[in-house]
Protein backbone atom coordinates (compact mmCIF):
# COMPACT_ATOMS: atom_id res chain seq x y z
CA UNK A 1 0.00 0.00 0.00
CA UNK A 2 1.46 3.03 -1.26
CA UNK A 3 2.06 5.41 2.28
CA UNK A 4 1.19 8.25 0.67
CA UNK A 5 -2.79 7.48 0.80
CA UNK A 6 -4.70 9.26 3.31
CA UNK A 7 -6.97 7.05 5.05
CA UNK A 8 -10.05 7.73 2.55
CA UNK A 9 -8.30 6.99 -0.07
CA UNK A 10 -6.62 3.83 1.69
CA UNK A 11 -10.19 2.79 2.62
CA UNK A 12 -11.14 2.97 -1.10
CA UNK A 13 -7.97 0.97 -2.52
CA UNK A 14 -8.82 -1.85 -0.32
CA UNK A 15 -11.42 -2.15 -1.68
CA UNK A 16 -10.71 -2.02 -4.87
CA UNK A 17 -8.16 -4.77 -4.87
CA UNK A 18 -10.39 -7.07 -2.71
CA UNK A 19 -12.52 -6.85 -5.60
CA UNK A 20 -9.50 -8.32 -7.98
CA UNK A 21 -8.36 -10.99 -5.68
CA UNK A 22 -12.17 -11.94 -5.46
CA UNK A 23 -12.12 -12.02 -9.15
CA UNK A 24 -9.07 -14.15 -9.26
CA UNK A 25 -7.24 -11.18 -11.18
CA UNK A 26 -3.47 -11.52 -10.91
CA UNK A 27 -2.07 -9.57 -13.89
CA UNK A 28 -2.87 -6.08 -15.49
CA UNK A 29 -6.66 -6.32 -16.05
CA UNK A 30 -8.29 -4.86 -19.72
CA UNK A 31 -9.50 -1.56 -19.16
CA UNK A 32 -13.08 -2.92 -19.28
CA UNK A 33 -12.33 -5.16 -16.17
CA UNK A 34 -10.89 -2.42 -14.42
CA UNK A 35 -13.92 -0.14 -15.17
CA UNK A 36 -16.41 -3.08 -13.53
CA UNK A 37 -13.96 -3.45 -11.02
CA UNK A 38 -14.32 0.27 -10.26
CA UNK A 39 -17.97 0.02 -10.59
CA UNK A 40 -18.20 -2.85 -8.13
CA UNK A 41 -16.20 -0.89 -6.01
CA UNK A 42 -18.30 2.47 -5.63
CA UNK A 43 -21.18 0.05 -5.07
CA UNK A 44 -19.67 -1.54 -2.68
CA UNK A 45 -18.47 1.86 -0.87
CA UNK A 46 -21.69 3.69 -1.62
CA UNK A 47 -24.87 1.92 -1.21
CA UNK A 48 -28.25 2.90 -2.75
CA UNK A 49 -29.28 4.39 0.73
CA UNK A 50 -26.25 7.05 0.73
CA UNK A 51 -26.51 8.16 -2.56
CA UNK A 52 -27.87 11.17 -2.34
CA UNK A 53 -25.61 14.39 -2.58
CA UNK A 54 -28.59 16.91 -3.71
CA UNK A 55 -27.06 20.44 -2.85
CA UNK A 56 -23.04 19.35 -2.56
CA UNK A 57 -19.99 19.87 -4.83
CA UNK A 58 -18.42 16.45 -5.68
CA UNK A 59 -15.85 17.09 -3.17
CA UNK A 60 -18.29 17.90 -0.26
CA UNK A 61 -20.50 14.72 -1.28
CA UNK A 62 -17.20 12.69 -1.25
CA UNK A 63 -16.14 14.02 1.72
CA UNK A 64 -19.50 13.41 3.78
CA UNK A 65 -19.43 9.60 2.43
CA UNK A 66 -15.78 8.53 3.22
CA UNK A 67 -14.74 8.21 -0.13
CA UNK A 68 -12.58 9.72 -3.10
CA UNK A 69 -14.29 11.74 -5.72
CA UNK A 70 -13.52 9.24 -8.20
CA UNK A 71 -15.28 6.62 -6.63
CA UNK A 72 -18.26 8.97 -6.19
CA UNK A 73 -18.09 9.81 -9.76
CA UNK A 74 -17.69 6.21 -10.64
CA UNK A 75 -20.63 5.36 -8.26
CA UNK A 76 -22.75 8.05 -10.08
CA UNK A 77 -22.41 6.67 -13.46
CA UNK A 78 -23.94 3.31 -12.40
CA UNK A 79 -27.16 5.49 -10.90
CA UNK A 80 -30.26 5.38 -13.62
CA UNK A 81 -31.23 8.63 -15.46
CA UNK A 82 -33.87 8.49 -12.85
CA UNK A 83 -31.53 7.52 -9.77
CA UNK A 84 -29.46 9.75 -11.11
CA UNK A 85 -32.19 13.03 -10.66
CA UNK A 86 -32.86 12.16 -7.40
CA UNK A 87 -29.42 11.91 -6.15
CA UNK A 88 -28.28 15.65 -7.51
CA UNK A 89 -26.17 13.78 -9.95
CA UNK A 90 -27.76 14.09 -13.01
CA UNK A 91 -26.22 17.57 -14.51
CA UNK A 92 -22.56 16.16 -13.56
CA UNK A 93 -23.81 13.12 -15.96
CA UNK A 94 -24.69 15.41 -18.49
CA UNK A 95 -21.29 17.00 -18.31
CA UNK A 96 -19.25 15.84 -21.71
CA UNK A 97 -16.05 15.42 -20.05
CA UNK A 98 -17.96 13.01 -17.94
CA UNK A 99 -20.05 11.53 -20.50
CA UNK A 100 -16.65 11.32 -22.24
CA UNK A 101 -14.84 9.20 -19.31
CA UNK A 102 -18.10 7.04 -18.62
CA UNK A 103 -19.74 5.87 -21.05
CA UNK A 104 -23.00 3.96 -21.14
CA UNK A 105 -22.24 0.61 -20.00
CA UNK A 106 -24.14 -2.08 -18.62
CA UNK A 107 -25.57 -0.91 -15.01
CA UNK A 108 -27.18 2.03 -16.47
CA UNK A 109 -30.81 1.66 -17.23
CA UNK A 110 -33.50 4.53 -18.06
Amino acid sequence: MDDRLNDVQRRCAIVHETIHIEQGHSTVQTEAVEMAVRYETSKRLIPDHRVPCVGSTIAAAARNLGVTRQVLMDRAATLTDKQAEEAGCLSCRLCPVIQARYPVHEYATV
